[in-house]
């Protein structure tokens, strides 16, 4: 349970049972239970969605909830993707990526491609009006497993977060979150959850290939980069099915 409490306060808002300093190692193993957080995030999605279905319209309510998503996880990997486009945005060689990757100052490149997603997520959601709780459960479980296989294997571009992750990410807590992400996805979309898989396990693997080419590796504003448009283009996708 330490390990989980330690992925909750890793990627929400939530300190329980108490916010408290983690080792590197520990932070580095709670990735087995990051699908776990994010169908949780869904389930807390869902619970708002239901009580904004009787006073607001489906535009207003898709736009609470992408910021209800965005406070809970704190940011983090909002701030993860405009991190990583700022730094291939500005081009050049690897370190000097990296360099405007780890600037605190937020580009042009990284203010576009977050008000992006965030636009592409409010429409897709506004989209869906007949099991709009699928998306809502299934979007946040497979863009946390995303970041789990963008790190299993992977090498670290640089020292930090993703680094720790990389560094205790083995291979049966990567088998482990691979599992349960099936079960849920398979047990909330059936096939076309098991489509949405392979869509982000596709984007993720890809994405990988990139950054170790681009960047000798990945780091931990890719992890955000990674979840957030897997999350995001799971929305979109699910959004065009129901047309």
């Amino acid at each position: 349970m330490s390990r989980f409490f330690a992925a909750l306060q890793f990627l929400t808002l939530f300190p329980w049972p108490r916010r408290t300093e983690r080792s590197a190692g520990e932070v580095g193993r709670t990735a087995v239970f990051f699908p776990v957080i994010g169908f949780l995030l869904g389930v807390t999605l869902i619970a708002a969605n239901w009580l904004l279905a009787s006073i607001a319209t489906s535009e207003l309510s898709s736009v609470t909830l992408v910021a209800l998503l965005a406070w809970l996880t704190r940011g983090l990997h909002l701030d993860g993707l405009g991190d990583t486009f700022d730094g291939l945005g500005a081009g050049g060689d690897r370190e000097r990526i990296l360099r405007v990757m780890d600037d605190s100052h937020i580009g042009a490149f990284g203010v576009i491609a977050i008000v992006l997603v965030l636009f592409l997520k409010i429409h897709a959601l506004a989209s869906i009006d007949v099991d709009r709780w699928r998306a809502l459960l299934i979007a946040p479980v497979l863009g946390r497993w995303a970041m789990v296989l963008l790190g299993y294997r992977s090498k670290a571009a640089k020292t930090g977060l993703g680094s720790t992750v990389i560094d205790h990410l083995g291979t049966k807590p990567f088998l482990f979150a691979t599992f349960i992400s099936l079960l849920l996805v398979a047990a909330i979309l059936h096939g076309t959850g098991v489509v949405m898989m392979a869509w982000a396990a596709i984007f993720t693997l890809a994405s990988k290939i990139y950054f170790h080419r681009r960047l000798g590796g990945v780091t931990g504003d890719t992890f955000g980069a990674v979840g957030e448009l897997s999350e995001t283009s799971v929305m979109v996708f699910l959004a065009l099915g129901s047309r």
